[in-house]
C-alpha cells in the first residue's frame, strides 16, 4: 500500500512530494531521489482538522502531511476497528461473504434460541385475563364457522368430565381450568388446549376412550399446554418480535386481533409436545395411573386412522409410548 505526501524537512517552506508505504515497523518514503526510513514506533500521528491533511511527525523534526486520513491511520495501524473492518470488507468477496454467512448464522440462532427465549418472557408477564380473552375470541370463531356444535353428552357425564379436567390440572395452578364439549363431526376424535385455562374435546374423542382414565392422560396432557403458556408463546413466536415488545409494554390489543386466527390453526412444536407429555406423564404418576395411558390411546387412535390433524401431526413417538424407558403395552 503506497500513500502520496508532501514532506517539509522543517528547514525550507517548500513542501516536495513523496510516496510513503510501511514495511513490516518501519515507515520507507521517497522523493524519486533518497529514501528515508523511521522505525514506526517513533513517527508520531497528528490528526488535521476537518479539511486539512494528518501530519506524520518524524524524529529529526520533518513532517509528511497526508491528505488521505484512512489511509494513512491504516499505514500505521491506527485505524479504527470499525473502519478497519470496513475496509476489510471492501478489500473483496470473500469478506462480504463472510458477513453474510455470519448474518445468517446470528439470524439463525436468533430464530432458533433467541424468539423462543423472548416469547416465553413475554408470556410469563401477559396476565391470565388476556390469555382468557384469546380463548374466549377462539371458541366464537370455531362457532362462527359451524365447526363445533353442542355436545350430547348429557350433563352429569359433562360434569363428570370437567371434575376429571380438574384432578388432572395441579392443585395450586394459578388458572380456573373450564371443560368445552363440543360434536365435531368435521374435526373427530381430538382435544387443544387454549390459553387461560380452556381445554376443548370433542364427543368423538369421549367415545374413543376405553376409560375414563385415558381421558385423564389427555386432559393432564392439555393441562400441561396450558400450564406451560404452549398458546401463547406459539402466537408470540408466529407474530415475531413486535408482537413480543408489544406484550413486554403492556398493550395486548395486537395479540388479541391475531390469536383467534393463530390459535384456531395452530400446530404445537415438537418441543412443546414434549413438554406437555411430560407434565402428563407426572400427573398421572401422582394420581395412581399408568404413564402408558397417554400413549397407548392416541396409538390406538391413529391405527384406527381416525384422529385428526392435530392429533397424528405428533404422533405416538417411542418416548411417548415408552415414558421414563418403561416398557408399556401395545396401545
Amino acid at each position: 500500500m503506497r500513500l502520496s505526501g508532501s514532506y517539509l524537512d522543517g528547514r525550507s517552506p517548500t513542501p516536495h512530494p513523496v510516496a510513503i508505504w510501511r514495511e513490516v515497523h518501519e515507515l520507507v518514503f521517497t522523493d524519486g531521489m533518497s529514501t528515508r526510513r523511521y522505525p514506526l514506533p517513533d513517527v508520531e500521528f497528528e490528526a488535521g482538522l476537518p479539511g486539512l491533511p494528518d501530519k506524520l511527525l518524524l524524529p529529526d523534526g520533518s513532517v509528511i502531511e497526508v491528505s488521505d486520513p484512512v489511509g494513512c491511520r491504516q499505514l500505521l495501524g491506527r485505524l479504527p476497528l470499525a473502519d478497519r473492518a470496513l475496509e476489510w470488507l471492501h478489500s473483496g468477496w470473500k469478506g462480504l461473504g463472510l458477513l453474510f454467512a455470519l448474518a445468517a448464522v446470528t439470524a439463525g440462532l436468533a430464530y432458533r434460541y433467541g424468539l423462543p427465549w423472548l416469547a416465553e418472557t413475554a408470556a410469563r408477564h401477559t396476565p391470565i385475563t388476556v390469555e382468557k380473552l384469546m380463548a374466549d375470541q377462539t371458541l366464537r370463531l370455531l362457532d362462527q364457522t359451524r365447526t363445533l356444535r353442542p355436545s350430547h353428552l348429557a350433563p352429569a357425564r359433562q360434569r363428570a368430565l370437567q371434575a376429571l379436567l380438574e384432578q388432572a390440572a395441579p392443585a395450586h395452578s394459578a388458572y380456573r381450568y373450564q371443560l368445552t364439549l363440543a360434536d365435531a363431526p368435521a374435526i373427530g376424535p381430538n382435544a387443544f388446549a387454549l390459553p387461560g385455562g380452556t381445554v376443548m374435546m370433542t364427543d368423538q374423542l369421549v367415545r374413543q376412550a376405553n376409560s375414563d382414565d385415558e381421558l385423564f392422560a389427555v386432559l393432564a396432557h392439555e393441562a400441561g399446554h396450558v400450564e406451560h403458556r404452549h398458546g401463547l408463546r406459539g402466537v408470540i413466536q408466529y407474530g415475531g418480535l413486535s408482537l413480543a415488545v408489544s406484550l413486554l409494554t403492556g398493550d395486548s390489543s395486537s395479540i388479541l386481533v391475531l390469536a383467534p386466527l393463530m390459535l384456531a390453526d395452530m400446530k404445537y412444536s415438537r418441543d412443546f409436545e414434549r413438554e406437555a407429555d411430560r407434565f402428563a406423564f407426572q400427573r398421572l404418576t401422582a394420581t395412581g395411573r399408568s404413564p402408558c395411558l397417554l400413549g397407548g390411546f392416541l396409538a390406538r387412535l391413529a391405527a384406527r386412522e381416525e384422529a385428526s390433524p392435530l392429533l397424528t401431526s405428533h404422533p405416538g413417538t417411542k418416548e411417548r409410548r415408552h415414558p421414563d424407558g418403561q416398557r408399556c403395552p401395545p396401545g
